[in-house]
């Protein structure tokens, strides 16, 4: 790929340095844009409730607090997607922020997955866990302070 292609028609991820190039995902129909996200979401919803449930850590506020950015989320493909018709703003951006959260939900069902004691081969907990050094490491922060 050439270095003028990088730009808003690509995301580099974090540090796996892996190039996901926005120009070829063509999605099948356009409530993907808004259905993926949102399936992403739910399973990791459900997949936190279950390694909660299974390691006796139910914490109310930590589930309302994930419950309100599920939302965010949600509300951010939404107005990508609005913007997008409004001012023709590239289609790639609002292909950006869905793969930006479909692959920050994954990285968090598999830990979910990890955590209620689900068997994972290490490669994918390996890689994964690159990608959510790059990805999530804000989330990461916030939390803390």
């Amino acid at each position: 790929m050439e270095d003028a292609k990088l730009g808003y028609m690509t995301i580099i991820t974090g540090a796996t340095n892996t190039i996901i190039d926005l120009s070829e995902i063509q999605f099948t129909h356009l409530y993907w844009v808004f259905l993926l996200p949102a399936i992403c979401a739910a399973a990791d919803i459900i997949t936190g409730w279950l390694q909660a449930t299974i390691n006796s850590c139910w914490d109310s506020t930590k589930m309302r607090k994930g419950l309100y950015r599920k939302g965010g989320e949600m509300l951010v493909v939404i107005l990508a997607y609005i913007i997008h018709i409004a001012v023709h703003m590239p289609i790639e951006i609002v292909k950006g922020v869905v793969v930006y959260i479909v692959i920050m939900e994954l990285v968090s069902v598999i830990e979910n997955l990890d955590l209620a004691g689900v068997p994972m081969p290490t490669w994918i907990t390996h890689r994964l866990k690159k990608i959510a050094d790059g990805l999530i490491k804000e989330d990461k922060n916030d939390e803390e302070t």
